[in-house]
């Protein structure tokens, strides 16, 4: 290759040299300017040719020139490039520099002078002081708000997370330094935050999108949430309220319009069933009265007497369901006395009976109790639910029921309803005792049992739990608190000598 002594290398240095955003300069060993270019004289303050053949000391302040000149007198004694970051004051200018100085040889290697580029940082600094500034104040107004709020950048592949605030850590389980920057898809319980094909429609089509979603979330249970996405550019900034407690009290107003109005009806049913009721149980008494003085075959006589009997005991069943729309009606809740939670359950399986024995069996695993705290009536209503869902669980024929009692430490009595049925997909464990959920088909079932069932336990002082497996069944269990002695003692109902006679480990 050929070289080209003709070109003009100092016209190509000189017109490179005025197009850089960087002061070029040269001084010699006395310290005074040879070259400088039109961005190094606009940062001095002066035109080139007031600069030109004079030194530091001469175009600024004393305190102006010491950066400079120990800059200088470093790289001179050093012999060779060196670099430094350094801020000072020029032409009553605070400036940030990154400048570059080194020494200008003669061929023969004598040292003649020195060059410098200086390139100016202060807009560059500013810039990153107002990025700080802009996101500590973002932080601050976005961890002050009710929201969850994450700001996403959209990729090829993915939503990336740029900034969230604290109500957005929650919903992620880390803190903003930890998710920032990370792709959305690392945290599959949050998901549901910006859906990318609801992204796209919201890019195409230039329009904020606003919406509710419900999700199940690990640990927290069924969450209700106002969704808001809003375009900017390739991002996406998406706040998102929990709403959950506004959501549980629409449901308990609707609920409670719900119960007064089965309350009027349970105080109306109760009141047409009462009377003719009445007028069974009497008959029937007079019946019975009548069969004892009439001189009948003992085998005969046998059969009547054992007809009448379940008649009785049915009407006894019509009677407590009388009795608990009647409580239920006037509002009866409160009321708690010590009790045979024995006693309760066996009125419970007489009141569930009908739908128990076509099903399966049921076995009893009672184990020894004190007297509990209570409202019979309630409790009743409670485990005849349990009942009745245990025995729709099973097979058409052929499951097994088991009813079990024992103590829980010293101050609290535990019943479980256990079956051996189809169970309780995950999902739904934890929407179980929410007002109105139910899997059951359409007129079989309002949601309502087991949540009602919840509260009446909760309300006693009690707990309501349940732990289920799929295709092998299902346990309610039931902890109440034991009634203390004064109390058991102080109640009439103590020494009633109609306290039901059960049996241990007995099969039904």
């Amino acid at each position: 290759m050929k070289s080209h002594p003709e070109l003009p290398y100092r016209e190509l240095f000189l017109s490179i040299v005025e197009e850089m955003p960087d002061a070029v300069f040269t001084k010699d060993l006395q310290g005074r300017y040879t070259f400088i270019n039109s961005v190094g004289a606009h940062y001095l303050g002066k035109p080139v040719e007031e600069i030109v053949g004079r030194t530091d000391r001469e175009l600024m302040t004393e305190e102006e020139a010491q950066n400079t000149l120990e800059f200088d007198r470093q790289t001179l004694l050093a012999g060779r490039t060196l670099y430094a970051e350094m801020s000072e004051q020029m032409a009553g200018v605070q400036r940030d520099w990154l400048s570059t100085k080194g020494v200008i040889r003669q061929p023969d290697g004598q040292v003649v002078g020195l060059f410098g580029i200086a390139r100016d940082l202060s807009h560059h600094r500013r810039g990153e002081a107002a990025q700080r500034q802009s996101e500590a104040l973002f932080r601050a107004a976005a961890s002050n708000s009710f929201d969850a709020f994450f700001i996403l950048r959209g990729e090829p592949e993915q939503l990336r997370l740029l900034r969230i605030n604290t109500h957005a850590e929650s919903l992620l389980g880390c803190d903003a330094r930890a998710a920032e920057g990370r792709p959305l898809s690392d945290f599959p319980q949050a998901a549901f935050v910006a859906p990318r094909h609801l992204c796209d429609q919201v890019w195409g089509t230039g329009r904020t999108h606003d919406d509710e979603v419900d999700q199940l979330l690990p640990g927290k249970g069924r969450r209700w949430f106002r969704r808001q996405l809003c375009a900017v550019g390739d991002c996406m900034a998406v706040t998102v309220r929990d709403i959950t407690a506004q959501r549980e009290n629409e449901v308990r107003l609707r609920l409670n319009e719900r119960m007064a109005s089965i309350g009027m009806l349970a105080a109306g049913v109760a009141h047409e069933i009462n009377n003719p009721l009445a007028f069974v149980s009497s008959n029937l008494g007079f019946i019975g009265t009548e069969l004892r003085r009439l001189t009948l075959p003992e085998e005969d006589g046998q059969e009547l007497m054992e007809a009448l009997n379940e008649a009785r005991e049915g009407t006894e069943r019509m009677r407590l369901i009388v009795e608990s729309l009647r409580a239920l009606s006037r509002g009866d809740t409160v009321t708690t006395h010590p009790l045979d939670l024995h006693e309760v359950l066996e009125n419970s399986v007489h009141l569930a009976w009908g739908r128990l024995r076509s099903r399966g069996r049921l076995v009893r695993d009672y184990g020894e109790l004190p007297q509990v705290l209570g409202n019979s009536v309630q409790l009743a209503q409670v485990f005849t639910n349990l009942l009745i869902n245990a025995a729709q669980a099973l097979a058409k024929a052929g499951g097994e029921i088991r009813l079990v009692t024992r103590m829980h430490g010293t101050s609290q009595a535990v019943v479980e309803v256990q079956d051996n049925g189809c169970g309780i997909p995950v999902e739904n464990l934890e929407r179980i005792f929410e007002p109105f959920f139910t899997t059951k088909p359409v007129g079989e079932g309002t949601g309502l049992g087991l949540s009602i069932s919840h509260d009446i336990i909760r309300g006693l002082g009690g707990e309501m739990s349940v732990e289920s497996t799929v295709g092998q069944g299902s346990t309610f269990r039931v902890l109440l608190p034991v009634a203390h002695e004064h109390e058991a003692e102080d109640d009439p109902r103590t020494n009633d000598p109609r306290a039901a006679d059960l049996h241990h480990g007995s099969v039904a």
